[in-house]
């Protein structure tokens, strides 16, 4: 394999020391090709994991020598697992084999990361079982072998160069059966001094984090959940502090698991800016708008990066928006507003519970009036979790579950996030 200078690859600078898994540095490294590195036994090697009452399971691993003074590099890693500890064919190769010949031995998990260490997803190491083992609810066993081990290579746009795999370490652990369909849209939430001051310290969606917007008639992926999220209102602005804080106007966009070591800050104290901390950065100052205003921000959860644009179309302000339906006889009761009391507001929420037996129909309107209102569907009562909201638009329907549901007035975009 020919070597090949990879300059955009180092980690550069203090930053690049306490991020990488090595403390040695190369002005002008070669890439080379890794022999091998080694994925850590874990401390509950010898227990047996319950995938259904865990979130997470942590693993460490070496550096793989991608120079030859093993100068830091931005190498990325992957999680693949499987029941037979064999990796050839994998459910990604499968599924795309239009022949259906290739049948598949090893799952990659969704989540990558520029560290050597990762909480990896229970419920993604359980659905991979499933779906290789083809397990049906009946025949689920109480203990099954899980080997895992982790990918190495560097990316350079979409090329994975100089791929090398750690050993494997096998697990024991419980499975259970879950139902394969389409992932969830992959969700971010907000938080700071622009939405009450709340920084999710009690990781409670809707109370603590405000959820984005799923982005109307857009295609996410079906394995990972990833695509475009969004969410347009009213910023404040205002200036930073010597902590790179803001009053009143700074806030911060966290990720699902609430890990502030992969949130959406800012780059540096930069206004405008939204960079995201997982690639090895250091915490950021507070997004804060370029200058008061309406915004669209935007986040590709395919590759972490976000953008928050000025908003130029038409605003009205309605000043309150109600939520009203089967579950309040259509009677009005008051949404929530994102954006902190007093600040104008056009984007909403309401978390509701829906009882077992009971689905309920809702839809969006004014205060006091039927003159202004928003539903979406193609009948009365259809399910949907997000879409694009029509003038008195048809009645949405919602089934059994805990719900935070938003609206924003704007776009007429709505999203329903199940706690």
């Amino acid at each position: 394999m020919k070597n090949k200078y990879l300059m955009g690859a180092l980690l550069l600078g203090i930053i690049s020391l306490f991020a990488s898994c090595s403390d040695d540095n190369d002005s002008n490294p070669t890439l080379i090709q890794p022999t091998e590195f080694t994925l850590n036994t874990p401390e509950y090697i010898n227990s047996t994991v319950d995938l259904e009452k865990s979130t997470g399971l942590e693993l460490t691993w070496s550096q793989p020598k991608y120079t030859a003074d093993n100068a830091p590099i931005n190498a990325t890693y992957e999680v693949q697992v499987s029941p037979t500890n064999s990796f050839t064919v994998s459910t990604d190769e499968a599924a795309a084999d239009e022949s259906g010949e290739k049948v598949p031995d090893y799952a990659v998990l969704s989540n990558t990361t520029q560290k050597c260490d990762i909480s990896a997803s229970a419920e993604e190491m359980d659905k991979a079982l499933v779906k290789i083992l083809k397990w049906t609810e009946a025949d689920v066993p109480a203990e099954q072998e899980m080997y895992v081990r982790v990918n190495a290579y560097i990316l350079e746009d979409t090329n994975h160069l100089n791929p090398i795999a750690s050993n494997s370490v096998m697990l024991k652990v419980k499975p259970y059966y879950i139902e394969l369909k389409d992932a969830t849209p992959t969700m971010w939430y907000l938080v700071g001094n622009m939405f009450g001051a709340k920084w999710a310290n009690d990781k409670n969606i809707g109370v603590d984090a405000l959820p984005m917007f799923l982005k109307p008639n857009f295609a996410y992926d079906k394995k990972t959940g990833a695509g475009e999220i969004e969410y347009t209102n009213f910023f404040l602005t205002g200036d930073y502090n010597d902590k790179a804080e803001c009053d009143g106007a700074g806030f911060k966009i966290m990720p699902a698991s609430f890990n502030w070591d992969f949130s959406m800050n800012a780059d540096a104290a930069q206004k405008g800016t939204i960079v995201y901390r997982g690639n090895g950065g250091g915490d950021g100052g507070h997004i804060v708008a370029p200058a008061e205003g309406y915004y669209t921000i935007t986040i590709n959860t395919a590759n972490n990066t976000a953008k928050m644009e000025e908003y130029k179309g038409e605003v009205k302000d309605y000043g309150t928006i109600q939520i009203t339906g089967s579950f309040n006889e259509w009677a009005d009761t008051p949404m929530l507003p994102y954006n902190t009391e007093g600040v104008e507001n056009h984007a909403w929420y309401y978390v509701m519970e829906v009882p077992a037996g009971d689905p309920i129909q809702f839809k969006f309107k004014i205060a006091g009036s039927w003159d202004t209102s928003w539903g979406y569907g193609a009948e009365d009562g259809d399910i949907n979790m997000y879409g694009k909201c029509d003038l008195s638009g048809k009645n949405i329907g919602l089934a059994e579950g805990k719900y935070v549901i938003s609206f924003n007035d704007i776009t007429g975009a709505f999203s329903i996030v199940k706690l």
